[in-house]
């Protein structure tokens, strides 16, 4: 056995070593720490589910902007078109009752 192959053997029972020492830490309750000694805890309840909510927001937010980045400018002008007639009609449609009603 050589050099090489003695350190390789190190770093393997030293990495081993730290995973089954938290793996035993964390089946027994007790809590793990990470290298400076700072309690590592997992997000429970209400944090776990308004990063999800704000994840969930965000990729909305990015399938929208990915549909507007690959339609054609043409798309996207009728769609603006089509919703500026949209309104022009709902315009025209309250300004009619209003002279409707005051009749």
């Amino acid at each position: 056995m050589g050099t090489f192959e003695f350190i390789l053997g190190i770093i393997a029972l030293t990495t081993l070593g730290t995973f089954l020492s938290n793996w035993q830490r964390a089946k027994h309750g007790y809590p793990i720490t990470d290298d400076m000694g700072n309690v590592i805890s997992r997000e429970t309840g209400t944090q776990a589910q308004a990063h999800e909510a704000r994840i969930e927001a965000l990729e909305k937010r990015l399938a929208v902007l990915e549909r507007i980045a690959t339609d054609r400018g043409v798309q996207t002008a009728d769609q603006i078109d089509a919703l500026r007639q949209l309104d022009q009609l709902d315009r025209l449609d309250k300004a009619r009752r209003a002279r409707e009603t005051n009749r």
